[in-house]
């Protein structure tokens, strides 16, 4: 399959097109961490737009690093503390924490929890759009990877007919929210029905989430 990727990918750059990249990394598959990283990075610096989840951005980076980060506990603390300590997992990267796995050919790199938050990075400009950590209708929001696949469909439909997400940060994230729309309905869905929702549905329910100034 690495052979016939690398083929797709050449015949895509000499027709002028765009890669995207998904990251799925099941470490179960894979002989090594070291081995995946090597292979992950020859895939990376072809890509010209990349996702990634939190939990991924930070095995590529440092994951030991994070792994402190979230179970420091320092020594003198406020009651409290234990409830912002949940709020690491909002943290957004600094352009200067994943420089180390930018280059020159990359116009996006996207980090996504579900759909509690999506972090974007461009040559320009940074930040994120803010989701909903929960479903708004049912209590089943403990398996996040029907909504992860409908916001990564979602932000290649945007990407697509909306070209303007490439230079104006005030689009890209308007899009990114009709792609947190899309993830929550994937949430509501999952076991009943198969393929993503509907560009009208999405659309119904981020106008539903969000205040008018932000649709």
């Amino acid at each position: 399959m690495e052979s016939t990727l690398f083929r797709a990918i050449k015949w895509t750059r000499k027709f002028g097109g765009l890669v995207f990249f998904d990251l799925n990394l099941p470490l179960s598959l894979w002989k090594s961490r070291d081995e995946t990283r090597e292979i992950i990075k020859k895939a990376w610096h072809e890509a010209d737009i990349i996702e990634v989840s939190r939990s991924e951005l930070e095995f590529l980076l440092d994951e030991d690093y994070y792994e402190r980060k979230r179970n420091y506990r320092p020594q003198y603390f406020a009651e409290s503390y234990e409830q912002t300590k949940n709020l690491q997992e909002y943290y957004h990267y600094t352009p200067e924490e994943v420089a180390p796995l930018w280059h020159d050919r990359l116009k996006f790199l996207f980090v996504t929890d579900g759909t509690i938050r999506i972090h974007y990075y461009t040559p320009s400009f940074d930040g994120s759009v803010i989701g909903t950590e929960d479903v708004l209708i049912t209590p089943f929001t403990c398996d996040r990877t029907g909504s992860g696949d409908a916001i990564v469909a979602a932000i290649l439909r945007k990407l697509t007919t909306c070209p303007e997400m490439f230079e104006n940060q005030d689009v890209l994230e308007r899009q990114l929210r009709f792609a947190v729309a899309a993830g929550i309905i994937a949430q509501w869905t999952i076991g009943a029905v198969r393929g993503f929702p509907t560009e009208s549905a999405t659309q119904n329910l981020k106008e539903q989430v969000y205040v008018p100034s932000l649709w």
